[in-house]
This record gives structure tokens, sequence and C-alpha cells, in this order.
């Protein structure tokens, strides 16, 4: 199994849209760095031949081992997981802080002409993201991940798999 530090920019795989349900389709892992400005191009195989066509959210998220990574969702994606959030009473207390505690935390991208995403410098630095990233496909969306914490997280979660199914290791 190859680890992030081995992997570059050769996943297999078509384009980032799948013909027959003219989806995103992200699969595989890609290495990239940052630019000055704190953008990053899209892996070649995610990006659509009409960057004005793919439409992204950003949502900081914080894993079980405690790292942050940034989720982007195609807005298909995003309305499906923002949808709980919307439910219930706009003026409830407890619903109201839920619903600011997770509008902090997402933003909007765009894919420049050059096919690149730019993240906002509160992202990049509550993610670790530096010079070095990380791309995680995970078929429906990707994750964009600092190539170390990733490689903790992915520590973390066969140790959690282990522990939870001890007799399938």
């Amino acid at each position: 199994m190859a680890t992030a530090g081995d992997i570059m920019e050769t996943g297999t795989g078509s384009a980032g849209v799948n013909p027959a349900a003219n989806r995103p389709r992200f699969t595989w892992r890609y290495d990239h760095k940052l630019d000055a400005q704190g953008r990053v191009p899209l892996p070649a195989k995610w990006r659509p031949e009409d960057p004005s066509s793919l439409s992204l959210m950003a949502v900081m998220i914080k894993h079980p081992s405690e790292a942050e990574f940034v989720m982007v969702l195609p807005v298909e994606q995003f309305e499906r997981f923002s949808n709980p959030i919307c439910q219930g009473d706009f003026t409830d207390p407890l619903r109201l802080a839920e619903r600011h505690d997770y509008v902090d935390r997402i933003i909007e991208l765009e894919l420049d002409s050059a096919g690149r995403i730019s993240l906002p410098k509160e992202m990049r630095s509550a993610a670790a993201l530096t010079d070095d990233v990380l791309f995680v496909g995970c078929i429906d969306r990707f994750e964009v991940w600092n190539p170390e914490s990733y490689q903790m997280a992915r520590l973390s979660e066969r140790l959690l798999k282990k522990v939870q199914n001890p007799q399938k290791t």
C-alpha cells in the first residue's frame, strides 16, 4: 500500500466528470504545492473541460485524530451535507449556535481558468497547509490535507478499526 509520500499525480481513471451521471467523480490521491497566494491546482484528472461548470463548497472538518482538513464538495453533495443543518426552528438558540458553527467553517470555491482553487488563509492555517498539499479523492467529494496530518489520521483510523473489529485484523 502506498503512503502519502509515495503518491504522485499518476492516478488512473477518467477526468473529473462521470459521463454516465454527469457528476464529478474524485478518486486516488495527488500531491500538489500551494502557491504564495494560497492557490493550488486541482488534479488534472478531476478538472472539468469547462472550469465554470464545477461549483464547489469547502468545509473545515476536524478528524477524530484532532487534525483539521478541508472537505470539498460539489454543490449537489453540499446540499445533502447541509440539509440537516437547515432543518428545525431557525430561532432556537441551540440550532442558531450550531448553524453559526458550521457557517464559520464553510466557503464557496471557484475553479479559475488555470484549474486552481484558492483556499482562504484561515483554512490553510487551521489545516496546517503551508507548502505541500495532499488531495484525497472520496468518490463524490475530495479532501485537502497536510500530508503528515493525513498519515497520522490514517494511522488513527487503522487503530480504531483494529479496536472495533479485532477479528478482521
